[in-house]
């Protein structure tokens, strides 16, 4: 298969399956004589598999560590258990870093909407960056 083919059915972009190839995800494929590159099923394979575990959060490094596992004829399943809990671990701690963000978010706004309701207005948040900015340069 050419590459625009395979591009399709894995539904990635040409430029994509060359980075793939050039990072080392997929093994470099065979030319015809015209020069065009030539995909076989394994190729197609590997290329959803890095879609997937791309679409769990793993970066390419992870995802390369990930195929020499594949390509592992015992294929073990405690090491990609342990990467998965760990990948579960870092998206935790993010979750949690955007939950206390948001709350931060939430408190600063309420700050704003009391202060809109008096006449002289000042933004709370301004004023704050302000004193901050003055604390450090003591």
């Amino acid at each position: 298969m050419q590459i625009g083919i395979v591009a399709r059915k894995v539904g990635l972009s040409v430029d994509a399956i060359r980075f793939y190839e050039r990072y080392g995800l997929l093994p470099r494929a065979a030319r015809t004589p015209g020069g065009f590159r030539q995909y076989g099923e394994n190729a197609v394979e590997t290329l959803a598999f890095v879609r997937r575990v791309q679409g769990l959060g793993f970066k390419l490094s992870e995802i390369r560590a990930l195929l020499r596992l594949r390509g592992n004829h015992l294929q073990p399943c405690a090491p990609v258990r342990r990467r998965l809990e760990e990948k579960l671990a870092d998206v935790q701690r993010k979750v949690a870093d955007l939950q206390k963000l948001e709350h931060e978010l939430h408190m600063a706004l309420r700050s704003c909407n009391r202060e809109l309701l008096k006449r002289s207005a000042r933004c709370p948040i301004l004023n704050e960056a302000r004193k901050n900015k003055g604390e450090d340069c003591k």
